[in-house]
């Protein structure tokens, strides 16, 4: 796909994501929108300003007329790399991923893939291509399929590496990548080396925009019972204060508490065993197939679980006593395919059933 559908998907799927993950641990979900934190430090230490900064540059290179000259160019591809390597920015997507999971925020959520190295000893962190392998491996394992693809595509590794590693040329047909240390040798047209900065720092921005936009809808403040990181579930409030930019999270409660809307996420979230959609079915229909298909299609791949007309009968039940059924939708009518989400479980009779659970993109983001 040509970048501007790529952006399109990628707003899209990320959308589904947020909205997902919203729903099941808003507390988590909203600390994460942060991206790099490390506690209590000085001002001017996160790199997150830095890879802002690195947007508002290339982005205004972007908006030069006219033709570039070989060092305009370099300084541009430069800059991409830069916002590859971003991975204070995009340790907020990997930890809203971790709100599927069920896992507590991490203040480090890719210090598995940081290496140590004894002699001599220095800790050397992951560059962008393994972070965005982590996060569509993270991606895929909730059941984001189409999501976890469009992660994978978000930068050109080869042009990433070459330019990083000074393994390129710049010549009158586009930009060559020799693979001096091995590997094919690799052309790019000058229209191919646009589609890929269009694609990278489109990326970049989506995810911005989706992050912005999710922090200020704590305007005015919103207080929520649930559990934050690895803390007992208990009262707490976030805000976003657009006067200061100020954005936060603030609990004074004495203990912990929860709520029946607190526990019936609780059990929603049990029952998706740690993607994002399960489908619950009984027969095996030519209709269950169909909408099994229609949600593959559409980018899942929800916890398939296969059961007897008993087991069944007893979900259905438990259904009933938690009151956990998706509140949006009626659910009167028993059909062939029972699919859980976030909001609850529903009985699923047509394609446009399950479309209508999705939902709308969180950011109307224009692609000109």
């Amino acid at each position: 796909m040509d970048s501007k559908e790529y952006l399109r998907q990628l707003n899209k799927h990320l959308s589904y994501l947020y909205g997902f993950a919203r729903q099941m641990n808003e507390l988590d979900f909203a600390i994460s929108l942060a991206g790099e934190f490390r506690g209590a430090q000085d001002a001017g230490w996160a790199t997150t300003i830095t890879a802002r900064e690195v947007f508002d540059e290339i982005t205004a290179h972007f908006e030069t007329q006219g033709n570039r000259s070989k060092a305009e160019l370099r300084v541009i591809l430069m800059l991409y790399c830069q916002l590859a390597e971003a991975g204070g920015i995009y340790e907020s997507v990997k930890n809203v991923l971790g709100v599927i999971t069920l896992k507590p925020y991490l203040l480090w959520p890719f210090k598995d893939l940081v290496r140590v190295k004894q002699a001599p000893n220095r800790v050397i962190g992951p560059n962008a291509n393994a972070t965005f392998r982590d996060l569509a491996t993270t991606a895929k394992a909730v059941g984001l399929i189409k999501l976890s693809e469009l992660f994978e595509g978000a930068f050109m590794d080869d042009l990433r590496n070459g330019i990083s590693h000074a393994d390129y040329v710049i010549w009158d047909d586009g930009v060559r990548l020799p693979g001096r240390n091995g590997g094919y040798a690799k052309k790019l047209s000058f229209p191919d080396v646009n589609e890929a900065l269009t694609q990278g720092v489109g990326f970049f921005q989506v995810l911005a925009e989706h992050n912005r936009t999710s922090v200020h809808s704590f305007d005015p403040p919103k207080k929520i019972v649930g559990r934050f990181s690895a803390n007992p579930p208990m009262p707490w409030t976030v805000y976003f204060d657009p006067k200061t930019g100020a954005f936060g999270i603030t609990g004074s409660s004495p203990g912990s508490m929860t709520t029946p809307e607190y526990n019936r996420q609780v059990a929603i979230n049990g029952f998706l065993g740690g993607k994002v959609l399960a489908f619950f079915s009984a027969t095996q229909s030519e209709f269950a197939k169909q909408i099994e298909d229609h949600i593959s299609a559409a980018g899942f791949e929800p916890n398939n679980v296969a059961m007897s007309e008993g087991q069944l009968s007893s979900l259905i039940e438990e259904i009933e006593i938690q009151s956990l059924w998706d509140e949006r939708q009626p659910h009167t009518v028993i059909g062939d395919v029972l699919l859980a989400s976030p909001w609850g479980f529903r009985w699923v009779y047509s394609k446009s059933d399950f479309d209508s659970l999705l939902g709308k993109p969180l950011v109307d983001f224009q692609i000109c």
